[in-house]
Order: structure tokens, then sequence, then C-alpha cells
């Protein structure tokens, strides 16, 4: 199949194709927010430590400082949502990537910004590891680049629920930071925010250049693998972001993005809620609960047991097979509406692997504030690039019984287009474009069995082409569902004693066939973080 899926994230998932993203830094809340109201526990602003990020860009690695701040009750209770409030992040930039940005063009810079924030369920931890959830929509203020200082982006927005699963301590803490940018176009002249970078270790005027977060040169020779892109997994993913490159879109000066996971060896909790309730509850891991991002988080305030307790064992039909920025795997499957039987066949849950570029600016005379990803998927099953064979049984017509093994092999190339806007507001899409072999095997019509033969299958691949939008029904992540319609070729090779060939091609094939893809929550491969992948609920 070759497949593509449009989703909105892309610097970051497909059907775990897609991919894609934005993930960023989140700063300090002094709203009240969430559950405190009802459990009597008064919410209040709460922040990390000062933290070195080690981030990925198309120019190489750089050491940026970022802090993480929101809103959360002192308590709550098992299964009752918390509500985070005035999320923030600050991250700042070192005087040498400014330099790098002052030096395409770029005056004053806005963007969008995505944060995965880990929750550590004390009692469950150990078992199914921490969970995540991601904070997509945060949006960097507009902010004028300084001539020859350090200066601190704000991003802002408010986040999704966060449900505790067992009574306890819930520890809430940074993970991964993506951050895309673009030029202001109100922003003011080169030079124009000189003097605004930040105090202290982060840079400006009180003397430190701000070169990097330990004082050193911010070319960021760091040892912490790659990250991925926007909205992508683990910092061992990689995940590059677009070189700075002119005249994206309507004139806007393109700008890299960054991907950025914490550093080890430190404390990045934001804040724990002192959980009530009666016994460990099982994790919703639904796309609904927002549990999803790939990343391993460094450093949890208690030695790291939590981030050991997220690894976990990467199937070994997960294959990392191309030299992308990162590299995902997902569960996928679905049911295909076979219009002349009046039936449905299912196909079984097998493994579809992502290898997801970095994002850039739409070519296609998108306004500057789309960007794109082409990322490449492979099935595979057993070794094989194809689904699971499966087995399947209905009545034609609504009232033959049939039975018949389905086969879907891969041919050629599967890839994954997405699309993501950056200037704050939502909208995204994904579409996969994939062709596959179709192959029967083990047939019956009325009870008989029909002998097609090894090789009966159709003569041509279907081409499919699957699409999906969010906000919706599906996340590149955390997934759900991708949907559209296939023509079903003729078919070739069947039959033994005589040409069954008319016959199943009367029966099956045509156009205008629906099908419907669900892909489950992503397992990040080079890290094995939010791994093994589990099957997805399949949807009709």
């Amino acid at each position: 199949m070759r497949r593509r899926w449009r989703s909105g994230r892309r610097g970051g998932s497909g059907s775990l194709l897609a991919v894609a993203v934005l993930a960023v830094v989140v700063g300090v809340p002094t709203a009240a927010g969430g559950q405190g109201a009802a459990d009597g526990g008064e919410s209040s602003a709460r922040e990390t430590p000062d933290l070195v990020y080690d981030c990925e860009t198309e120019a190489g690695q750089r050491q940026l400082r970022a802090r993480v701040g929101m809103s959360l009750p002192g308590s709550g209770s098992v299964s009752t949502p918390i509500e985070p409030a005035g999320v923030t992040v600050e991250m700042t930039l070192p005087k040498p990537v400014v330099g790098e940005l002052a030096g395409s063009g770029v005056s004053s810079v806005t963007g969008r910004a995505m944060l995965d924030v880990r929750l550590a369920d004390r009692e469950l931890s150990a078992g199914s590891g921490p969970r995540t959830v991601r904070f997509p929509g945060l949006t960097v203020a507009p902010t004028p680049l300084p001539r020859d200082s350090a200066v601190t982006l704000t991003a802002t927005g408010e986040g999704p629920e966060i449900t505790p699963a067992a009574a306890g301590e819930l520890a809430v803490s940074a993970g991964r930071i993506n951050l895309l940018l673009t030029s202001d176009r109100s922003g003011a002249e080169p030079g124009a925010g000189e003097g605004t970078g930040t105090d202290g270790e982060t840079g400006g005027d009180d003397g430190d250049d701000g070169d990097d977060a330990t004082g050193d040169d911010a070319t960021g020779d760091s040892s912490t693998a790659p990250g991925t892109a926007p909205g992508t997994d683990s910092g061992e993913d990689g995940g590059a972001a677009p070189a700075a490159t002119d005249e994206p879109g309507d004139g806007a000066p393109a700008i890299p993005a960054f991907d950025c996971v914490p550093a080890p060896d430190q404390d990045t909790v934001i804040g724990t809620v002192t959980v009530d309730g009666e016994g460990p509850a099982t994790p919703d891991r639904s796309p609904e609960a927002g549990v999803g991002g790939p990343d391993a988080l460094p450093g949890s305030g208690d030695g790291g047991d939590v981030a050991a307790a997220q690894q976990g064992e990467v199937p070994e039909d997960c294959v990392d097979f191309a030299d992308k920025n990162n590299a995902w795997c997902a569960y996928m499957g679905g049911y295909t509406n076979i219009k002349k039987l009046g039936a449905a066949t299912r196909i079984d849950p097998g493994i579809v692997n992502i290898a997801l570029p970095v994002a850039a600016p739409c070519d296609d005379g998108s306004e500057w504030y789309w960007f794109c990803m082409d990322a490449d998927a492979l099935l595979q099953h057993n070794g094989t690039q194809q689904l699971p064979p499966t087995r399947n049984s209905f009545h034609a017509f609504d009232f033959m019984p049939n039975s018949a093994t389905v086969r879907l092999t891969q041919v050629g190339a599967m890839d994954l287009v997405v699309r993501m806007r950056i200037d704050g507001a939502d909208g995204g899409s994904v579409v996969a474009h994939a062709n596959l072999l179709l192959q029967l095997e083990d047939v019956s019509v009325n009870g008989e069995r029909l002998e097609v033969g090894p090789e009966c299958r159709t003569e041509e691949p279907l081409e499919v082409q699957l699409t999906a939008d969010y906000p919706g029904d599906y996340t590149p992540t955390t997934g759900g569902f991708l949907d559209g319609y296939v023509r079903i070729p003729p078919f070739v090779g069947c039959g033994v004693d005589e040409n069954l060939d008319p016959l199943l091609t009367g029966l099956i094939s045509g156009p205008d066939n629906y099908v419907k893809m669900t892909q489950g929550q992503i397992c990040s491969i080079r890290s094995a973080s939010d791994c093994p992948p589990s099957p997805p609920e399949l949807v009709r």
C-alpha cells in the first residue's frame, strides 16, 4: 500500500503515520485551575527548576535553558480530572542561536509550541510506566530579537485534563519540548530587542552571553541522541528542525525548529498532587485521555526510576528502516467493505513502521504558517512487508455464508504527508498513500470449498489513500482512525481445476469500497519508550 496521511504535526506522527509535530516549552501560571474546587485542593502555581534541554535542529545540536510551569491543586482523587491552568513555558535562546536567526533576516519571531508532560502514579509506574499528556496549543508571543544577546521566548496556553489513576503521590514532570517559529511580520528591526536577554545564567545584560546552557559554545556538542521533530517522541529518536531558508510561503523567512528533551540527571518535576482513593486504578491510555507522546523523561526527582519504568520491549517487527530523524511503530488494522457483496472484511492489527523527517515550510504555495513533512512507512509481520493474514466469515448478500483468508502485502513505497499550522490556530491533516496486493486463500462459498490455489490475487495492487483531519478522531501519536475509498482490481491466478478469475472478479472487484483503518498509540523504536505498542480497538 502506498499511503499518505495528513495530520497536523510535523516537525513531528501517520496512522502512525503521521507524525509530526510541534512540542515546546511551557511556563508557570498564576491562575487557579482544575480539580481544586471539587476536592478542596486549592490550586497554586508550580514550576520546574531552571532546566537544561538538549535540542536538535537541522544545523546540529544546541543546548538551551527552559523553565516549565502550571497551576495544579494540592490534592485530588482517583479518576477525577484535574484541569491544569496557566501553562507557561519560558525557553532561552543563547546568543549564537539568536545570531543565526538574525543572520537569516529575522527581526522578530512568533510561533507555536507543544509540551509533553509525564504523569507518574507511584503505585503504577513500575508496572506500566509513566503516562504522557500532550499540551499542543501553546502560543509563543511575538518577541523582538536582540542584536547581540540571548532572548527568552514565552509560550502560554491551557492544557488537557489530567486524571489521577491511583491513590498516592502523582508527580507531574516536564518532558519533550518542540518549538516551531516563524517570522513575526509585524516585528521590529534587527536589534530592537537588544538588552532583553534573560538574566542570571541564561544570558542577557548581566554579563553572561547566554552562549549555551552551561556557558560553553552553543553549538551544543551534546551526547544526547537526536530527538524528533515537533510533536514527536523521545530524545533518542532524532527529529531535527528545518534549517532557515529564504522566502517560504508569502515571503516570511523560515526559522529552524527546535526539538528538545531534558538533559539527564535533572529534577524535571513541575509539581505533585496528593491523590485520595481506593487502590490503584488502571490508567486510561485511550486517545481521549491525551496519553501518548513517546519521549523518555530523564530524571523525575527520585533518581530516575520513572524514566526507567517507561522503557519497554520493542517488538521484532518494529524496525528502524530508514536513516531519518525519528523511528516509530504502531499497530494498525481495520475493515474494508466489499460493496458488491454488501459485506465487510476485517484486517487484524499489524505493525506499521514510520520513518520521520524534519518538518519544513510547505512548498505548495500555502500560507506562511503551514509546515509539511513527508514520512515513509513500512508494514511488517513476521519479517514480511504485510499485514497479518486474517480469516473472515460473513454472509454475502445478507444470506450466503462465505469465508476466506485475506492477505494484504505492501508493494513499493508507502508514504505519508503531514500538514500543520504554526500560527496558534487548530488544524492539520494526514494523507497516507500505499499500494497493497490483495490475495485470497482458503475460500469457501455457501459451505463449499473453492480451490483457488496458492496464487489467487488481484492483477494489480490496490491503490489506497487514507486521510484524517485534526483536531478530530485522530492524532499521530495517540492514534485514531483514517478512512477513504478503494477500487478492488480484477483477480488473476485463481483456480486449480477451473478458472475462477471471472467468478471472484464478478463477486468482489469494483470501485467505491469504503476502508476504515485504526491506528494505536506509537512506540518510539530508538528509545523503547511507550513500548511495546498496544493493538487498538478497531472501529467500523
